[in-house]
């Protein structure tokens, strides 16, 4: 007799629990990713940047020239600094650095590796890192010059052959290696090899022009509603070249798709094309890739569903990890 009423009890427990549920029990749907604002896409693409920088303070009155060694071993000596017009500092100041190596820092800095050829043209780039020095006093930029030594381990070993040392226009976030005359580089290809760099304070990048032999055609690139040139940006990286990674730089609003200059690739070439935005619900990036097989006048389409976010280090390892 008590087991049939615990029965009973346990018929109307589950006759009333299932007259009051209702749809808002059911499991939650995933929304779909909202695209950023123009403003939010940038705020934390800067915000990256930011924490790429390494802050080094010293005396510019003894303690000239300065000399570190970043945590990837790039030995970073300051000879020289002063204000506009060549007035010598004189105090504290403060030296504000960072590199580059792989194309998912790359990506996510929004530095990628396009340089301008003998032509004018945009061609993609074999990097060998790319270096950020800026010397300011009281939030005043300094002028003055700096020697890199830079170790060829993380870029595939050395090239001294073809690299050269390139500085980047701001505006067009296109390297080119006739920048500035005072920048210049040597190399050589023992086992311990380094690239020796001298340079203004700039954004520098040591690189060598890549093309590859076919016939080249124009990729396009479709995102998903909501996202264009303001809010997220495409990227194209080599399946053979590791250290190259080209963005696809035109946006044509009309048919709302992703191009580039020059053509990035031959028919038949395999490459990774790499979409990078922002997910404002969880202020964190958003990326999504596909592994393509070039084919004329082709058309790569993203959706909402191919879209993936997550920590910034995992993203930057999903990225470098196409290549394993």
């Amino acid at each position: 007799m008590k087991k049939l009423n615990y029965l009973l009890i346990g018929l109307f427990l589950a006759v009333a629990f299932s007259s009051c549920k209702n749809d808002n029990d059911d499991p939650p749907v995933t929304p779909a990713f909202n695209p950023p604002t123009s403003a939010e896409f940038t705020g934390i693409r800067q915000n990256f940047l930011d924490g790429l920088m390494q802050i080094k303070t010293f005396d510019a009155t003894t303690e000239l020239p300065f000399v570190f060694t970043s945590p990837k071993g790039v030995v970073v000596t300051i000879g020289y600094a002063a204000h506009q017009g060549g007035l010598p500092v004189t105090g504290n100041v403060q030296l504000r650095y960072a590199e580059l190596f792989d194309i998912g820092t790359m990506a996510l800095a929004n530095k990628p590796l396009m340089g301008k050829d003998n032509s004018g043209n945009a061609m993609p780039l074999v990097t060998g890192g790319e270096f950020f020095i800026e010397v300011t006093q009281n939030g005043e930029k300094l002028y003055g010059n700096a020697n890199l030594e830079v170790p060829v381990s993380y870029t595939q070993g050395a090239n001294p052959a073809d690299m050269t040392l390139w500085g980047l226009d701001e505006d067009s976030n296109v390297w080119d290696e006739n920048m500035d005359g005072n920048m210049g580089m040597e190399a050589n290809g023992s086992a311990n090899a380094s690239y020796y760099c001298w340079l203004p304070f700039c954004w520098a990048n040591i690189d060598w022009l890549y093309s590859l032999p076919g016939v080249q055609t124009a990729l396009r690139v479709k995102v998903p509603d909501g996202y264009n040139a303001d809010n997220c940006s495409v990227y194209a990286a080599y399946l053979t070249m590791p250290n190259t990674i080209a963005p696809f730089d035109i946006y044509d609003a009309t048919g709302k798709y992703f191009t580039e200059h020059t053509g990035i690739a031959p028919i038949g070439y395999q490459m990774f094309v790499i979409f990078i935005s922002e997910d404002p619900l969880t202020e964190q990036f958003l990326y999504a890739t596909k592994l393509v097989t070039v084919a004329a006048n082709q058309y790569v389409t993203f959706t909402s569903d191919d879209l993936h976010t997550g920590s910034t280090q995992q993203i930057i390892d999903a990225i470098n990890g196409l290549y394993n």
